[in-house]
């Protein structure tokens, strides 16, 4: 029986420590990107395609933090039920993580399609969810003059969060030696 190894070797503990710093950093970008959505009547959301930036490049336990954290981060600037986007973005975050994982390229064609994907399934939501509790709503107003504006903006942005997500992604993550080091950072 094989005894179990009481340090970790100096190639693992930077191994960890990048991930941390990658993780914070990732953190960081997203707190940055619910600047914008603080603003008046229409605004951009750019915590969506943050969201799906680290979907696209982090583990699933943390990509799930931070669409829970971006949903209600949605859900306080918009002024929506405390939860809806939360719940969705998990939803949507998972979807695109699993994408990324077992059957698409990490690259920004596949990123953007999946990112245009999520804003409008999610203005779509925003559109269908008040019809169905209030049956007064006109939603010819509510899309012409908030949600597609705001999906627009959305995907401009999301050009920008791109750009500011790439060199978090790849400065960070760099070849591992031991195979060790690549399972410390699987784990992590």
């Amino acid at each position: 029986m094989k005894h179990p190894r009481k340090q970790r070797s100096r190639s693992e503990i930077k191994t960890a420590r990048r991930n941390a710093w990658r993780m914070l950093l990732s953190f960081v970008l997203l707190l940055i990107c619910a600047v914008p959505m603080l603003g008046g009547h229409v605004q951009p959301l750019p915590v969506i395609p943050a969201v799906m930036c680290i979907a696209m490049n982090e583990e699933f336990g943390f990509t799930t933090f931070c669409a829970v954290t971006a949903g209600l981060l949605i859900d306080i600037s918009c002024g929506n039920l405390l939860g809806a986007n939360a719940i969705f973005l998990v939803l949507a975050a998972a979807a695109v993580w699993l994408l990324f994982t077992d059957l698409l390229r990490r690259g920004f064609l596949h990123w953007l399609l999946l990112t245009a994907a999520a804003v409008f399934l999610r203005a779509g939501l925003a559109l269908a969810l008040p019809m169905l509790m209030t049956r007064g709503t006109d939603r010819t107003v509510l899309w012409g003059a908030v949600l597609l504006p705001s999906c627009i903006l959305t995907m401009l942005t999301a050009l920008i969060v791109y750009v500011l997500y790439l060199p978090c992604g790849r400065l960070l993550t760099r070849r591992v030696r031991s195979m060790d080091a690549a399972a410390i950072r699987r784990d992590w």
